[in-house]
């Protein structure tokens, strides 16, 4: 097993709308698409009417709102389970303008993402397949386009159910379309393919760097380049700059670069993620021809059986989120500022840790991850159920794309290879597990030595599958889906038991709840903030107790659109700690008043403002803060102060319009916070 890590990793590309390099261009085509749902035949057709198509711009799904009806679109008899969205085929058809002036170039189209199943045609010529709804893939077209201006380019993609790809059944709506950035790529001929960094050995002393390099040559002879590495540190200062001649002899040239020393370097960490920046240029005749910007920071980390989670020599408990890529009115269609908005939410409650849940995500994400601070689980969308050998060889694939295209984020620790796929299936279904498990961990320990593996499962039943990942990553949900509260850390200390020298971390716990609905004697599972707050209390009371769970990641940050559930609200999955439409529920403030050191203050709840009670009943009023001291003011009359949680009082209201104040001080600096209770007498 591999618990001790020492790597660099870098970022990739941040895009522009249009991105130009020594003669490499990246232009965003997000507008003007149309599109039209359906099976149609011969939309690639360029002399096809496009009557009825819609006009959309990217990112785009066709099933942001019929997620939530109640009506039946299809039902396969494999699948088991009524969807009450469309899952099927949807065309995408626009014209990209060329010109003489990209004569002698290799032009690409470039998708961050669609679901599931893609194919593109670039004026009628078919260009290829790309089956998976979450990785990047891009494709070739240099060879069909026209010079002499208009080009149509039509996609098919296609989000139906298929035994054969992952995910075939998860807790979570599968939206359909082009739903990340598409774009443009220009390049000369001969142009730099990926630029990969890693680092031998790490320590506060040196850092040894490694590039690997990737060039492809599409001349029909061999030529001769130069090639420049220039790296900065973190204020912009060059370290290191060196240019040398290559031989570009075949289509496909890997370069290796020496041994680089970084003598003091500035280590990336949670609470100081220093990123260096690189520069790869390839020059044809001592002229730029083709550049990449990199970012990359240093860094080593190690988990251990007993002592939990280590980065650069110092302990780490790992508290964080785990994070679905959709939004109330958007589905999974995000704009990259909405998912900086997002994860700057996630560091700004104080986490340190994201697992992103259940499939690679966005690259604007891991950027932000790698820039604010976030040590990251990214998985593979093996969930629930396994099919067999086209299922596996799907599986192995998205492993392979993840692993590369995000090979570089030092943010990233931990590649995710299954979630909850042990269930009360027969035994021949958990062989295929564990066959899976084991294959996809080998194949992860080859293409990413440097990090560890992990999986995440609700419950244990014949072959111990989880032996075959590095990490032990648990889902458990006691006092809400079963059992009591307390009920966590008998069941953890068991599996310690069962497992001694095998790292842990809480890859799930939570409870679902509506914001706003407020009771006063909660009960499971009512859906109220009051019994989600005490679900979340009672497991991090539990977790931080424990040293060795070396982390765990809350169920979930955001409520989020999951078809099969019927609960308080239909068709989401209530589990957040913000609403579906990004609002903070009373638990958001729970988890920033234990994670954070800013001073901060909330009265709990600004969401229950109307409330009623017997003349001169004690009514609780409690106060999240991670200040030294609190002190409450009620009509603007002292009720006291406390400097031990918890921030806990038991107050009369007055009829009618109730004026609370709460002050909290810490050192020299002081926050307030307000809200005014409207309070109702009834006999």
């Amino acid at each position: 097993m591999k618990y001790k890590i020492n790597t660099l990793l870098i970022l990739f590309l941040l895009s522009a709308s249009i991105y130009t390099a020594g003669g490499r261009e990246k232009i965003n085509i997000n507008d003007n698409w149309k599109f039209k749902k359906g099976n149609l035949s011969r939309a690639y057709k360029i002399s096809l009417v496009e009557s009825g198509w819609d006009k959309v711009s990217l990112p785009h799904t066709w099933n942001v709102w019929d997620s939530f009806d109640d009506r039946e679109w299809n039902e396969d008899p494999l699948f088991e389970s009524a969807e009450y969205y469309y899952r099927g085929p949807g065309w995408y058809r626009k014209i990209i303008n060329l010109n003489e002036n990209d004569k002698g170039k290799q032009i690409f189209i470039e998708f961050e993402a669609a679901n599931a199943v893609t194919e593109v045609w670039v004026n009628e010529n078919y260009i290829g397949k790309h089956t998976g709804g979450y990785s990047g893939f891009k494709f070739d077209i240099s060879e069909f386009i026209n010079l002499n201006g208009a080009n149509l380019v039509a996609v098919r993609v296609d989000n139906s159910y298929n035994y054969d790809i992952p995910p075939q059944r998860a807790d979570y709506t599968m939206y359909g379309g082009i739903y990340r950035d598409v774009y443009l790529v220009k390049t000369s001929p001969v142009y730099i393919e990926n630029v990969l960094i890693s680092t031998p050995s790490v320590n506060k002393d040196k850092s040894d760097v490694k590039i690997n390099s990737t060039i492809i040559n599409k001349l029909t002879s061999n030529s001769l380049r130069e090639f420049e590495i220039i790296i900065k540190n973190p204020i912009g200062k060059i370290i290191f700059n060196k240019k040398e001649n290559i031989s570009v002899n075949n289509e496909l040239n890997k370069i290796e670069s020496e041994l680089i020393s970084i003598e003091s370097p500035e280590l990336w960490s949670p609470d100081n993620p220093n990123l260096y920046s690189a520069e790869f240029i390839l020059y044809s005749d001592g002229k730029a021809v083709d550049k990449i910007n990199e970012h990359f920071g240093l860094r080593w980390f190690s988990f251990n059986a007993d002592e939990g989670f280590f980065i650069n020599g110092k302990y780490l408990k790992l508290h964080g989120v785990n994070r679905h890529q959709d939004r109330y009115g958007y589905g999974n269609a995000l704009s990259n500022e909405m998912h900086r908005e997002d994860v700057k939410m996630i560091k700004d409650m104080g986490a340190n840790f994201l697992r992103l849940a259940h499939y690679q995500q966005d690259p604007v994400v891991l950027n932000m991850c790698d820039s604010l601070g976030l040590i990251a689980w990214e998985e593979i969308p093996v969930i629930t159920s396994v099919g067999r050998e086209k299922f596996k060889e799907n599986a192995e694939n998205m492993l392979r794309e993840l692993i590369t295209q995000h090979y570089n984020h030092p943010s990233i620790v931990m590649w995710g290879l299954m979630n909850e796929t042990v269930r009360s299936q027969p035994d021949d279904e958990l062989y295929w597990n564990v066959d899976l498990c084991r294959d996809l961990s080998k194949l992860a320990e080859e293409l990413d030595p440097y990090r560890v593996t992990t999986q995440a499962q609700m419950i244990a039943r014949g072959e111990d599958i989880l032996k075959y990942t590095d990490i032990r990553g648990w889902n458990k949900y006691f006092g809400w889906y079963y059992g009591e509260f307390d009920d966590f850390g008998k069941f953890i200390d068991e599996q310690k038991s069962l497992a001694p020298n095998q790292p842990f971390v809480i890859s799930e716990y939570g409870a679902g709840s509506k914001r706003g609905f407020h009771v006063e004697n909660p009960v499971e599972p009512d859906f109220s903030e009051e019994w989600a707050l005490e679900c979340h209390r009672s497991h991090w009371e539990q977790i931080s107790e424990r040293k060795w769970i070396a982390g765990s990641a809350v169920w979930n940050m955001f409520d989020f659109a999951s078809d099969e559930k019927n609960g308080n609200i239909p068709h989401i999955n209530q589990k957040g700690l913000v609403s579906f439409d990004r609002k903070p529920k009373d638990v958001y403030y729970f988890y920033q008043s234990r994670w954070t050191t800013k001073p901060m203050i909330y009265i709990v709840s600004h969401t229950w403002l109307e409330r009623e009670g017997k003349k001169d009943e004690k009514k609780k009023l409690e106060v999240f803060s991670n200040c030294a001291e609190v002190e409450v003011f009620l009509n603007g009359k002292s009720i006291g102060s406390k400097v031990e949680e918890p921030f806990l009082w038991h107050v009369n209201y007055i009829a009618g319009e109730n004026d609370i104040r709460a002050v909290g001080k810490s050192e020299n600096e002081t926050v307030t916070d307000s809200i005014k209770i409207n309070y109702k007498i009834i006999n």
